[in-house]
């Protein structure tokens, strides 16, 4: 049997990150092997990076209606939609697939998901595991139960049949629109346990921690416990540790370049609004110290 492949998927501003991931991959799981997809021309890349990983471009799917995909989705919305088809290309050559968000790092080996997947066809990733913690557990339901930035698969008829129907649904589907019930490829997966066998519930607090989870997961304890197996930066602010590997792979060049595919999110906050944002919120403060000690 192959080995397990570990796959993300990225445009170009994200590669560094990608990169990142597969040498913490590399450090702690030498007998699985990481690629990267690349929602991207690949000959966008700056001619002075080179990923030691292999790099498998979007265009080698053949995605039927990729490019009313490209028209309809931001970058980011395509980029996710994009991960059930990179999965059924993937399963193509290996038993067993796991697939990580670009923006993880591993801490150990994650042998233990193979193991789990000799019985299992699916594996998804709550977000949550514990009750009455969280300060807001329904802002969770309205993003998704399982979080889409870990996810284990076996080959099989019903993981095959699973990804014919995921992909369907992120092909003209997979817009972020939380208020109707859409989160690009991660709401889907709520029907997943009740539609499909062989689906496994990882309760492992210590895998995809991410901003939306932290409140309940202690990372201190989980470290000392050796229990802590992957962080998620996703949205979140990157630790100065992380910044520096990501610095290694020119990280900021890269995060400037535009996606070829995908159309710009209207809704994404500008430089200029930005500082606005921050102008007001410093006005705010100075309103506040000034009522309470000058009037």
């Amino acid at each position: 049997m192959a080995s397990p492949i570990i796959f993300t998927v990225c445009s170009i501003n994200q590669l560094a990150n990608a990169i990142v991931l597969g040498d913490s991959l590399k450090i702690q799981n030498s007998d699985y092997h990481f690629q990267i997809g690349l929602v991207d021309k690949q000959s966008n890349i700056p001619t002075n990076i080179q990923s030691p990983y292999p790099i498998i471009e979007v265009n080698l799917l053949n995605i039927k209606g990729f490019g009313e995909m490209s028209e309809r989705y931001t970058h980011e919305e395509l980029v996710a939609n994009c991960k059930p088809f990179f999965t059924e290309y993937f399963l193509q050559k290996t038993e067993k697939l796991i697939f990580i968000d670009c923006t993880s790092v591993i801490f150990q080996s994650i042998s233990f998901v193979s193991d789990i997947l000799d019985q299992s066809n699916i594996i998804l990733t709550p977000q949550l595991l514990f009750a009455n913690v969280h300060p807001d557990e329904k802002q969770i339901l309205n993003s998704g139960i399982y979080h889409a930035g870990f996810i284990g698969l076996k080959k099989s008829d019903e993981t095959l049949k699973f990804l014919k129907w995921w992909g369907k649904n992120t092909s003209t589907k997979g817009f972020k629109d939380l208020c109707k019930g859409l989160n690009t490829d991660q709401l889907w997966l709520e029907h997943v346990p009740a539609m499909y066998d062989g689906v496994y519930i990882l309760k492992e607090a210590g895998v995809n921690i991410g901003y939306w989870n932290q409140p309940e997961r202690n990372i201190t304890q989980l470290k000392l416990a050796s229990k802590l197996y992957s962080i998620n930066y996703r949205d979140g602010q990157f630790p100065k540790e992380y910044i520096e590997k990501l610095k290694k792979y020119s990280h900021k060049k890269l995060s400037k370049i535009k996606p070829t595919f995908g159309i710009e999110d209207s809704n994404k906050p500008t430089l200029a609004k930005t500082i606005a944002m921050k102008i007001r919120t410093l006005n705010n403060i100075v309103d506040l110290i000034i009522d309470k000690f000058f009037s």
